[in-house]
């Protein structure tokens, strides 16, 4: 129904693209054949001379009067006019979702004031006197430009009034960014440069190609030591260092007074390589997993996502020279020697690294930071000492000016086409440019937490747009537990979904068991195939089917003819057994053993392969399985609900599911012990952590300190798998425009297809019927109804008392006797009203 929905709106966007070519064609051919004399006599703009007997306009009679309605209207901006109609309908034929009523009112603003231009514009762009018109703007140029505007303005103030409508409403109309065109105008002799030298070096061989490209960084080093003279700045020391040749042999025996030599220090702005790698060809859309195939299902296009800005503007050398300089005096003020190390410039902070002197303590430095702060005029400075990996302190300063980092910015580089990621997800870049790519499947579960604002949700949406622009529904199925209500319910179209975005908290416990049942059969599964993990199992040989056997046997699986004693010349191994059902065989026809030959006799035809049929409790195998994704948007809520159940059914799908290809992203804005228990965060190794208030709400999610310090908006700490270094990068920005788009996308190919098992048990639980029970809370139900037999009674207490059992547990007990009819509901403190005879039961 969707599609042929789809299919008819699609003909009307067509049908309208058509008419309005149409009408413009004519309006046009009639305007350039228009003659006064053309118009019909009965027609009371006529011209007073005679009319010609036959009409020489293209259109005819008709199109002479619309031609003469046209120009006595608007006169020369008749024109515009025709062109608003051809260009509105090559438009919707190209892009059929574009809605012209928005832009009906600018294309009327922007024919009259056409007319009126024209009308006072000292040029002629018709013959007025020939055609009969009240002027070059015809009657609406004389009478809102000279009669109205002239009048009130001036000619001069209503030249400026309507060449600024005249601009406005023809940007509104076409949605044209003048700036665009010309940044584009701009840079297009590089981007006409860079396809040249891309051309020539396909051409050229391997020795022509590495002249070339010398000759390229040759250009590129002599234009920005211009750049550093006219702005003041001695060019960076590493240029004179590659003229002067290659670097002496270092010396091993340096006295033990002496440092050894350092490099000279770099200015490395990390947002003028992301601008120059905008040049380079780029994959218009990912492919999808190897060897896996979706029918008719296509992954997105980047189009889906905003343009890249490419017009970033790049750091001031001198700038960045003269903050080091002031960080570097500061710390002389307080008798601390530092010397000058590289400046980093990534979208969000700058680093600035030195190298202290023999015998300074970096905790001498780290004391400075408030006092650095002051003298740097600093928002927030973050201070590494050491940096790991390195022999420097680095002090992070935030940029006055950041940059974003968008999705499509970050999809469109080689380094996440090159990644090798099972499940590859885009998180931002860092503080020296690079992206950071992360793989969910070796993470293998990830903790998202950071206070409201500071990008959680937007990370969320980000690895989400990840997941859909690389999978398909058949190689990875999302389950979305958002007990907020409005932060996924824009997914909930989605056919990769499992089950429809949970909101419910009650409705959770039931997901995750369904999860954790999922994740026990996957197991059973390779047990039984004789693998250890999904990737081994979705890159196992198939099994053959009977079509492909029977092939092989000859039709009739019979094999060539031998003797007894003599081994089948073309006998085929044993193959697997083939689960299918086949009809009960029909009784054979009796065999007449006095008409066959003696050579017949010994001759007997080998059995069929065995053929199992499937009984209703043997596991079905599929041939592949798709990964899961469980995604958790707010854990402190859940953790408020049932606490225990929850941390148990995280605790136990963390341990185990990362061979079945389950993996869990957990997201907090309430970063506490109890929340983020010690359980769970010791199945979740791999952290992000946004900004948070308190050094104490960094240490729960982090086990350190730093995300206090962070500037927010994006701003993060990510934990990779398998490390405890702490990368700082600018998480990625997706709108929720581009989510829409991506998520329309991926509707339009197919509907959700949820799991009816689990679906089944979601809706029973919505519709207000019995939650699943466990064993041993059934064993319960039955002692607490033993226990209200006695005491003609029931309550929390009273089986507390009786039971021993806790106070959650108790009441859960009486919940599920309330649920099944055999209890009232609570009145405050008093006792529950018995509804059963429990005596004859």
């Amino acid at each position: 129904m969707a599609r042929a929905q789809e299919s008819h709106s699609h003909s009307i966007h067509e049908a309208v693209g058509l008419t309005l070519l149409g009408l413009g064609t004519l309006l046009f051919l009639a305007l350039i054949s228009y003659h006064p004399r053309d118009v019909p006599t009965w027609f009371p703009w006529h011209s007073f001379e005679p009319a010609n007997r036959h009409a020489l306009n293209f259109i005819g009679p008709f199109g002479a009067i619309a031609a003469c309605l046209a120009y006595s209207f608007f006169g020369a901006a008749a024109y515009l006019v025709a062109a608003a109609l051809l260009g509105y309908g090559g438009a919707k034929l190209l892009q059929p979702e574009m809605h012209l009523t928005r832009r009906s009112a600018w294309v009327g603003a922007f024919i009259v004031a056409g007319a009126c231009l024209a009308h006072l514009l000292p040029f002629n762009f018709i013959d007025s006197q020939t055609l009969n018109l009240a002027g070059e703007g015809g009657w609406v140029g004389k009478w809102i430009g000279e009669s109205v505007l002239s009048a009130a303005l001036g000619k001069v103030g209503a030249l400026i009034v309507l060449l600024l409508l005249y601009v406005v409403s023809l940007i509104l109309m076409t949605g044209i960014h003048p700036l665009a065109v010309v940044r584009a105008i701009m840079t297009l002799p590089g981007r006409v440069q860079e396809r040249l030298h891309a051309a020539r070096m396909a051409r050229a061989n391997e020795t022509e190609q590495l002249s070339l490209e010398a000759q390229r960084i040759e250009k590129q080093r002599r234009k920005l030591e211009r750049s550093l003279v006219r702005r003041g700045a001695t060019p960076a020391e590493s240029s004179r260092d590659e003229r002067a040749g290659p670097a002496p042999e270092p010396d091993l025996f340096i006295p033990a007074d002496e440092e050894p030599p350092r490099p000279a220090p770099q200015i490395i702005d990390a947002n003028a390589f992301a601008t120059a790698k905008k040049n380079k060809p780029k994959k218009e859309k990912l492919a999808p997993m190897a060897a896996v195939s979706c029918e008719n299902y296509e992954l997105p296009s980047f189009d889906l996502l905003d343009p890249v800005d490419t017009a970033r503007e790049t750091a001031d050398p001198a700038e960045l020279l003269a903050i080091q300089e002031i960080i570097i005096e500061t710390l002389a003020q307080f008798g601390i020697a530092v010397e000058r190390g590289d400046i980093t410039r990534g979208p969000t902070i700058t680093r600035y690294e030195v190298y202290p002197a023999k015998g300074v303590s970096v905790d001498k430095i780290v004391s400075r930071e408030r006092d650095l702060a002051r003298a740097t005029r600093a928002e927030r400075i973050n201070i590494l000492a050491p940096i790991p990996g390195k022999d420097t302190v680095g002090i992070e300063i935030a940029n006055s000016k950041k940059q974003k980092v968008t999705l499509r910015e970050l999809m469109e580089e080689d380094d996440f086409h090159a990644s090798k990621a099972r499940i590859p997800l885009a998180l931002g870049k860092d503080v020296y440019g690079k992206p950071v790519i992360a793989d969910l499947a070796a993470m293998p579960h990830l903790l998202v937490a950071g206070t409201t604002g500071s990008g959680k949700s937007v990370c969320i949406n980000a690895i989400i747009a990840s997941i859909l622009y690389r999978f398909t529904p058949e190689d990875l199925r999302l389950i979305m537990i958002d007990p907020k209500v409005v932060e996924m319910q824009m997914y909930n179209t989605l056919p990769h979904l499992v089950v429809p975005v949970v909101t419910d908290p009650k409705k959770v416990l039931l997901a995750l068991r369904w999860a954790v049942e999922e994740m026990d059969k996957r197991y059973e599964m390779f047990a039984k195939v004789g693998v250890r993990n999904i990737a081994t199992f979705n890159a196992r040989p198939l099994p053959k089917s009977q079509a492909q056997i029977d092939a092989e046997t000859g039709g009739d699986g019979s094999l060539e003819k031998w003797t007894d004693g003599e081994a089948a010349p073309n006998a085929a191994p044993a193959r697997p057994v083939v689960q299918q059902a086949i009809p009960a065989p029909a009784a054979p026809p009796p065999i007449d053993f006095d008409s066959m030959e003696d050579e017949e006799l010994f001759h007997v035809a080998p059995p069929r392969p065995a053929v199992a049929v499937p009984r209703d409790d043997e596991l079905i195998i599929p041939d592949r399985m798709p990964y899961i994704v469980i995604i958790v948007d707010e854990l402190a809520d859940l953790m408020q609900t049932a606490p225990a159940d929850v941390e148990s059914a995280i605790a136990r799908l963390t341990q185990k599911a990362r061979a079945a290809g389950l993996h869990m992203i957990i997201a907090t804005q309430t970063p506490r012990a109890d929340v983020i228990t010690g359980v769970i965060k010791a199945n979740v190794p791999c952290r992000i952590a946004f900004q948070v208030s308190s050094p104490l709400d960094s240490r729960v999610i982090l086990d350190e300190n730093g995300a206090e310090r962070l500037l927010g908006q994006g701003d993060m700490l990510y934990r990779p798998p398998g490390t405890a270094k702490m990368v700082r990068s600018q998480g990625v920005l997706v709108t929720d425009e581009e989510v829409h788009r991506i998520v329309d996308h991926a509707s339009k190919q197919g509907t959700p297809q949820f799991e009816n098992s689990i679906h089944e048990r979601l809706s029973q639980a919505g519709a207000g019927e019995d939650e699943e029970v466990s064993d041993e809370d059934e064993e319960l139900v039955e002692k607490c109804i033993e226990v209200m037999r006695q005491e003609k009674k029931a309550s929390t207490s009273l089986f507390q008392r009786r039971l021993r059992l806790g106070y959650t547990r108790a009441a859960r007990i009486l919940d599920i006797l309330e649920q099944r009819g055999y209890v009232a509901a609570g009145e405050g403190a008093k006792p529950r009203e018995i509804l059963k005879d429990l005596d004859a039961i």
